[in-house]
């Protein structure tokens, strides 16, 4: 049933962005979900069309629409496969959030831990997106939640995933540039990467303050603050598959050593160099199928052509010095069935 919200802003909310307005109010969804639906024309201010950082007056009327449906179903079939009195290292399938984040509030990882095994503490550690199968770490403490938290913003942690993209991915390679947001795209969270070498090519037509092999920098652009962090990635084609597809005649699965960890690094960086990767909605061949996705308006032809119905990513190995004991842990998760099934066509060595 869709359900249509009418709010009238009052002196207490004066001269307050929208998107922060209606994240702080309605906090099932988040504030890059409400950007997404203002920049999309799905938030009205008066009658008309706004943007995220509309300031709001008193007297305005916000006029937005949403779905009143049950909470989607997920795939619970998750494992432990490593835990000690500090740690809980979980093989995760596609299909289960980690924790709640807009539509969904209990079927999420965290909630069927706590509901399961009833653990009085535990919580993620890092981050895996929904669709992303494989390895995630829960800690069980604060101690052992704050130690390892930094070691991942220090990338003390070794992170290797596998991923297959569109495309004919030939040689190893080491990619090392900058990630942020996707100034042109439609998509709020859709972030880039800019290669090194065409750094220069980019902050030209912007007002930024770029320094050489600074670890990140800002973009100044239509009022608002953009962030590039450095990003290092090192790429290794293990298998060309060939696929029927009105586009692409192969595809690659690919081995990826993470060096640092930013948003969407992965998903961006393959995309920016020419290779997309297989379902991904956001940074596949098209993001419109991101927005088709968001309105429920994805086609059985549009999943052919995505050739798979998630992200083609999962996090195949962790490798850490475990904080309290100080012996080097290394786990692994194999590939799931269904980037087994898809490799399944005639195969070439990469």
């Amino acid at each position: 049933m869709i359900v249509k919200k009418e709010i009238l802003i009052t002196e207490d909310h004066h001269n307050i962005r929208i998107d922060r307005f209606l994240s702080e109010n309605y906090k099932h969804i988040s504030r890059s979900q409400w950007q997404e639906r203002i920049e999309m024309g799905n938030v009205l201010v008066n009658g008309k069309k706004t943007r995220c950082s509309y300031l709001l007056k008193m007297n305005d009327k916000i006029t937005f629409f949403y779905s009143k449906k049950s909470e989607p179903n997920i795939n619970k079939e998750f494992k432990i496969i490593y835990e000690d009195e500090d740690l809980i290292v979980i093989d995760k399938p596609p299909n289960l959030p980690v924790h709640p984040s807009g539509n969904y509030k209990q079927n999420t990882l965290y909630s069927l831990l706590k509901e399961k095994y009833n653990y009085e503490y535990c919580h993620p550690i890092h981050r895996l997106d929904r669709e992303t199968s494989g390895l995630i770490i829960f800690g069980k403490n604060p101690f052992i939640i704050r130690n390892m938290a930094r070691m991942f913003l220090n990338n003390e942690i070794s992170k290797i995933y596998y991923t297959i993209v569109f495309g004919e991915f030939q040689h190893s390679s080491l990619l090392e540039g900058y990630i942020g947001k996707s100034l042109n795209s439609k998509v709020i969270k859709r972030q880039m990467f800019i290669e090194k070498n065409q750094l220069n090519n980019f902050i030209k037509n912007y007002q930024n303050d770029y320094k050489e092999n600074c670890d990140y920098f800002n973009i100044y652009y239509k009022d608002n603050i953009y962030t590039y962090r450095y990003s290092k990635t090192k790429l290794f084609p293990e298998k060309i598959t060939d696929v029927d597809h009105p586009f692409y005649k192969k595809i690659t699965l690919i081995k990826v050593q993470l060096y640092t960890g930013r948003t969407h690094q992965i998903r961006a960086t393959l995309k920016d160099s020419g290779f997309p990767i297989v379902g991904d909605k956001i940074y596949g061949p098209d993001e419109n199928y991101f927005i088709k996705f968001l309105e429920e308006n994805l086609s059985e032809k549009d999943y052919k052509d995505l050739l798979l119905n998630r992200t083609a990513l999962h996090c195949y190995q962790l490798s850490f010095l475990h904080p309290k004991n100080q012996q080097i842990l290394t786990i692994q998760s194999p590939l799931p069935e269904d980037l087994i099934h898809l490799l399944k066509y005639t195969t070439t060595p990469a």
